[in-house]
């Protein structure tokens, strides 16, 4: 059954102050957070985002993997919004995350900040609405979900399902898999839920969410995309800071002073390239041909659950 959070609704009625007028110290409450943002946030990286460039992976040669997107309402890869690498570590140095959700998706969660003595909170019809996204279906926090759904009779089902293959450490490689489901995994490490290291390994998050794709389980993607968002700011200090996009968007709709802020553009060597995607070693022009019987959307494949009670 398709949930839907239910969330009080808050309005931002305070006036931003003029961030460029103020000193930066002063966008602090306390001399504790400023040591913070000297001494750790500003000195994580920012992630380099990535787009899809309009064409490159055409329907017709890509029908399941589009169906799947589809079905989880993602259909635009190929935003392109700057981004601001100092307003990114200012929030990372305040942000949390406010869960108050039951098990049936009702209560209310925020996603909070302060900023130069105000206080931001959105809730995820604000953040749906803002990232052209919906608020509904299943609330998932990738790998942070708890026990029940996590452990290894699950991730056996997943690693079986999406034809994951073994590696020391007990980490799992993408080589084995499926065109088409390989492009999820492509699509969610770079653009969705980008992020360092070795695209070519499966992330500690990624088999729940891959397997919910596949099963054409829907899943909440604005309650996912903010708490990814604030995992990027309580990692250790060599991690990048998160979906620098997504806060642009963010920032704009609070409608918070950028006039003083140095934006990073998103160019042409952010996009994602035929080269990226021949590094898959695949003849992507049979990926159609590739799909097995037993595939995400046959009605003999079982539905597992995505989550539990939020925690």
């Amino acid at each position: 059954m398709v949930r839907k959070t239910q969330a009080t609704r808050r309005t931002h009625n305070t006036q931003p102050p003029p961030l460029s007028k103020v000193p930066r110290r002063q966008w602090f409450a306390n001399e504790a957070l400023w040591r913070d943002f000297q001494d750790y946030y500003m000195k994580k990286p920012i992630l380099k985002p990535r787009y899809l460039p309009e064409g490159l992976m055409p329907e017709d040669r890509f029908p399941v993997f589009w169906r799947l997107m589809e079905k989880q309402h993602l259909w635009d890869l190929s935003f392109r919004e700057r981004y601001y690498p100092r307003l990114m570590a200012v929030v990372a140095t305040t942000l949390r995350i406010e869960n108050k959700l039951d098990e049936n998706g009702d209560g209310e969660f925020y996603k909070v900040f302060k900023l130069a003595g105000v206080k931001y909170a959105l809730d995820l019809d604000e953040l749906a609405s803002i990232w052209s996204l919906r608020n509904e279906a299943e609330l998932c926090k990738g790998g942070r979900n708890p026990p029940a759904y996590t452990g290894r009779l699950y991730h056996e089902r997943a690693i079986e399902t999406l034809r994951l293959s073994s590696l020391s450490g007990g980490k799992y490689s993408v080589r084995d898999m499926t065109t088409d489901h390989r492009l999820l995994h492509f699509i969610l490490s770079y653009v969705l839920i980008p992020r360092t290291g070795n695209h070519g390994m499966v992330g500690e998050e990624d088999p729940i969410i891959l397997l919910a794709m596949v099963n054409e389980v829907r899943l909440n993607w604005p309650f996912l995309l903010a708490y990814q968002l604030y995992y990027y700011t309580i990692r250790q200090v060599e991690s990048s800071l998160g979906h620098g996009m997504l806060w642009t968007k963010v920032f704009e709709y609070l409608g918070i002073d950028l006039s003083g802020e140095k934006a990073v553009p998103v160019g042409e060597d952010n996009a994602i390239t035929q080269r990226q995607l021949n590094q898959m070693r695949r003849n992507l022009d049979v990926a159609g041909a590739e799909n097995v019987t037993g595939e995400a959307g046959d009605e003999d494949i079982p539905r597992y659950p995505v989550v539990g009670p939020a925690q």
